[in-house]
């Protein structure tokens, strides 16, 4: 069934009734279950993975150009989903709205130890439930409205219409809230496209990612890229010649350069950008370490996924109403969470003539913290990815 992304005016009238009726949960719905890992062979692919830079001990924000520690793990996660009963009511006058609200709860562990590295609670709501509420004789009398407001009024409008359609709340240990908003794409036929040689690397300096974009954030805002422009990265990256005839850019398809390896850049270039990341790219897990989503695109390689449907959130939006970050007064001195988007693909999947749905998702945040020899705050991407199925109903 197609669902709108947008409800459309004139909205249904509100009645009492509106209190009984199941809540609507839309595309959420999908979600609604327990997700997790399905990776017997223990492939690389069948993990997530995370890239997170962190502040060096000794460091401080004031004084050490942006000297960083860098993490890459494989994880297994449980990812559950469970609906809050009824429409939880939104009143806002002529405009009532009747969110469905899905809670969420995320538990990661990492696959090397089984130690845990991340918790998460929060709630994904579907924001299209829209009814008309106009002035009745009985609110009038309730509300002490007349003169001023007479029996009727509202019943044509103005008609609120959602700029988004979901809205992601969430709250992790470490300190930060999040506050996410967008929209989906459903039913898209075939597999999402992700970019394979050059174009992996040299595409998100000049296009947006995805291509499909749904959710209005702003241009280039979530590259997948583990290394950020602000951190020395370029479409075309010079060699440790410096010959900027040959300046290039990465091969995520090919094994790392040999720069990536090479321990006496250190000292021949320490003011160097490909010094400066090039442990990300001699990481073991590369091409994953430097993006990450390409994993998601060798985790479907030889899948046939008949359709998808995506949604798509972000804290930051091109104009309009915005989400939003909030973060303890430790973790916005030190390591500031600025911004979060969120892809997530559900994946319907024909293995032995049946349909499975599957889960992949994408999530991009920037820390802020430090200082570059320009003086520049540094924008550091922590990235999470991973492929999941549903457990199966007990």
């Amino acid at each position: 069934m197609s669902i709108p992304q947008t409800p459309t005016p004139p909205y249904p009238e509100y009645s009492d009734a509106v209190l009984d009726a199941p809540a609507n949960y839309g595309i959420l719905e999908q979600l609604i279950g327990t997700w997790v890992n399905v990776n017997p062979n223990k492939s690389a692919t069948g993990w997530g993975l995370h890239t997170t830079c962190m502040p060096s001990p000794g460091t401080n924000t004031e004084t050490i150009f942006g000297i960083f520690h860098f993490l890459c793990e494989d994880y297994t996660e449980e990812l559950s989903f469970a609906p809050v009963s009824g429409g939880v009511r939104n009143r806002g006058g002529t405009n009532e709205q009747f969110a469905g609200a899905i809670e969420y709860k995320q538990s990661v562990q990492r696959v090397s130890d089984g130690v845990g590295i991340h918790e998460e609670v929060g709630m994904y709501l579907w924001l299209n439930e829209m009814y008309n509420h106009a002035a009745t004789e009985q609110s009038v009398i309730d509300d002490n409205g007349y003169p001023l407001i007479s029996i009727g009024a509202g019943a044509n409008g103005p008609n609120y219409v959602p700029p988004y359609s979901i809205a992601r709340s969430g709250t992790i240990p470490h300190g930060s809230a999040i506050m996410l908003t967008g929209n989906f794409q459903q039913d898209v036929p075939g597999k999402p496209a992700f970019p394979t040689g050059t174009d992996s690397w040299s595409a998100p300096f000049v296009q947006s990612w995805p291509d499909l974009q749904i959710a209005n954030a702003p241009n280039l805002a979530s590259s997948p890229l583990a290394i950020s422009p602000s951190m020395g990265a370029s479409a075309l990256l010079v060699p440790p010649n410096g010959n900027t005839a040959e300046a290039a850019p990465l091969n995520l398809d090919e094994p790392a350069p040999a720069w990536a390896f090479d321990k006496s850049l250190t000292v021949t270039q320490p003011d160097s950008n490909l010094t400066y990341f090039q442990r990300i790219v001699a990481d073991q897990h590369y091409p994953y370490s430097v993006r990450p989503d390409l994993r998601l695109r060798d985790a479907i390689k030889d899948q046939n996924i008949s359709k998808y449907t995506l949604i798509q959130l972000s804290s930051k939006h091109d104009g309009g109403p915005q989400g939003g970050i909030l973060n303890t007064p430790f973790v916005k001195k030190f390591a500031n969470v600025t911004e979060m988007s969120l892809n997530l693909w559900l994946e319907t999947v024909i293995e032995d003539g049946q349909e499975v749905l599957q889960l992949q998702y994408e999530q991009i945040i920037f820390f802020e913290f430090m200082v570059g020899s320009n003086g520049q705050t540094t924008r550091w991407p922590h990235i999470q990815i991973n492929t999941l199925r549903k457990k199966p109903a007990c």
